[in-house]
């Protein structure tokens, strides 16, 4: 019934996103302070991807259904940088990619978790623009996927 509103309202909608991500970017050292945190520990960086996965396989309907696939592909890509498979992601997308996740799992963010019908659309509008920003990096990542290639940015020095 809640997601009814949003189909009635896109204007309103797109308003609550436009403002949810300009919140985002007053509040970014603060996300990004945390996700620094889980760039330098991977061990805690898994427990934090572990989190994310139960979040969001309990909700993947309402506003997480528009970004489910490219979530499941962010949240693959890093599994696998955590695992050490994949090193073909520059610091400043993992960190960006983190900071989402950490976003999402915190429960009292823009708009608390609480907050029935709202609380997932902000989790879903940062993580969706996150997804957008690094578009052409989880596009590597699928490519690397698919063709099994090892990539490595840090072999590779351009003299």
């Amino acid at each position: 019934m809640e997601w009814e509103f949003f189909n009635k309202n896109k204007d309103e909608v797109k308003h609550i996103k436009n403002e949810t991500v300009k919140e985002f970017f007053k509040q970014s050292s603060k996300w990004n302070k945390k996700a620094e945190k889980y760039m330098n520990n991977p061990g805690e960086a898994k427990r934090l991807l572990n989190e994310a996965v139960n979040k969001a396989s309990q909700n993947k309907g309402g506003p997480l259904k528009e970004i489910w696939d490219s979530l499941q592909t962010l949240l693959s890509l890093i599994r696998d940088w955590i695992s050490g498979e994949y090193r073909g992601l520059p610091s400043k997308t993992l960190l960006l990619a983190l900071a989402g996740i950490v976003y999402f799992v915190t429960p009292i963010d823009i708009i608390p978790e609480f907050i029935v019908g709202l609380g997932l659309l902000d989790d879903a509008v940062i993580l969706g623009w996150i997804i957008s920003q690094i578009g052409s990096e989880l596009e590597e990542y699928r490519l690397w996927k698919r063709n099994g290639r090892v990539i490595d940015v840090e072999a590779i020095k351009v003299e």
